[in-house]
């Protein structure tokens, strides 16, 4: 799977897993992502392995996952991508030499959708989530919320009040329902539509500052 590592740090400085959305490249979400990089931390961010019409059939780009509306096979095809990115992590991890002293999963839109499951279900591998433009699959997630909740796991939830692609009520459900297990979440919400907007990235840089406890940005 292709991928690109962006910030600097130390072998056991903070890892970012940044998935990204659907149709995006790791380059094109690299540079929404800009602002992060000025943190001691290291921004992994793989392709993903599908490939999806955009716009029609206009062109084709990156997929995570493919979804027909079957619940079943959505949920299928969400356990197959956490066995691709856990196993990912490892071998990308061994193949940098890196020891991350904790890991964050990072993902917007289709990539939140995933990667909420992912971090969540996976809260032994990952201490915090950033979704933006997605929801937490909060009714098959029940379990791993409340574990998630106990073992100090942490969620930043970012929403566009605009977004006509993810209803913004959906991410108030998502905040109230991982508020309610104990998870320590915030959920944030910005003028703007289906998009990471720089203020949004700065937001996410702030929050991953203080949450790992950090030196100010460079």
């Amino acid at each position: 799977m292709p991928w690109r590592l962006d910030g600097h740090g130390a072998a056991d400085a903070p890892l970012v897993l940044a998935l990204h959305g659907q149709g995006m490249t790791p380059s094109l979400f690299a540079t929404l992502l800009l602002p992060l990089f000025s943190l001691p931390i290291h921004v992994l961010t793989p392709r993903a392995p599908r490939t999806h019409s955009v716009h029609g059939a206009q062109h084709t780009g990156p997929s995570w996952y493919a979804y027909d509306g079957n619940q079943e096979r959505f949920r299928a095809e969400l356990e197959r991508t956490e066995k691709l990115l856990v196993g990912f992590v490892t071998e990308a991890e061994t193949q940098l030499r890196l020891r991350p002293r904790a890991r964050a999963l990072l993902g917007f839109s289709q990539g939140g959708y995933c990667g909420a499951y992912v971090a969540l279900r996976r809260s032994d591998l990952f201490d915090a989530m950033v979704i933006s433009g997605a929801r937490v699959k909060v009714e098959i997630l029940a379990d791993e919320i409340r574990r998630a909740g106990a073992s100090g796991f942490a969620a930043l939830l970012c929403h566009g009040e605009r977004d006509a692609s993810v209803d913004p009520q959906a991410a108030r459900t998502s905040y109230t329902t991982l508020e309610a297990a104990g998870v320590d979440v915030q959920l944030r919400r910005f003028d703007a539509g289906h998009s990471l907007g720089s203020r949004q990235v700065t937001a996410i840089r702030d929050w991953l500052q203080g949450h790992w406890q950090l030196p100010p940005p460079a």
